[in-house]
């Protein structure tokens, strides 16, 4: 584990590349949703879709990792878990999410955020990283490598885009139960 002492938790190499590469080409294999705004093509996925229990595993033993460096999280009152769906998203050489936002959002289901994550599914040469500024801190993108935070306010990034390369990442939440 290679934690970063800001509430990012980073486990290098989480997934192995073949693991990323099912990934992708499970992608490449759907009809994707290009989302303007955002700049990238997405498939919606669920952790519960036979085939992707290395997924479901790998953030079940990561997160519980993340919870025992805040134990706090262990005693929340009430109770929270992971989103079962989540994103795919590949961007096109020089696209990038850009705009700098929190994952913690105003409709009912984004408020209830209280963890994020994602998964780099590719190594990117130049730039193509998240920037989380108020920590100082960018990810360099290599395939297999986990990122855990705080979908608050404290932790806003952004995307950096990779000026020659396809960048491919998937990202999910953890969010609050209603008891």
């Amino acid at each position: 584990m290679d934690s970063l002492d800001k509430h990012i938790y980073i486990k290098r190499k989480a997934f192995s590349k073949d693991q990323c590469k099912t990934i992708i080409d499970f992608f490449e294999k759907q009809k994707s949703k290009f989302d303007e705004h955002r700049g990238y093509e997405v498939v919606y996925m669920n952790l519960l879709q036979s085939g992707l229990e290395f997924v479901r595993n790998t953030l079940g033993d990561n997160i519980k990792k993340y919870a025992d460096k805040h134990p706090f999280l262990h005693i929340l009152y009430t109770r929270w878990s992971c989103i079962s769906e989540f994103n795919v998203q590949k961007y096109l050489p020089g696209r990038a999410y850009v705009g700098e936002h929190m994952e913690h959002g105003r409709d009912e289901c984004d408020s209830k955020r209280i963890l994020a994550w994602m998964i780099c599914l590719n190594d990117i040469k130049n730039k193509g990283g998240t920037c989380f500024p108020q920590q100082n801190f960018t990810t360099k993108p290599r395939a297999g490598d986990l990122y855990i935070w705080p979908a608050g306010w404290t932790h806003s990034h952004y995307g950096i885009p990779a000026p020659k390369e396809k960048k491919y990442f998937i990202s999910g939440w953890f969010y609050l139960v209603k008891c």
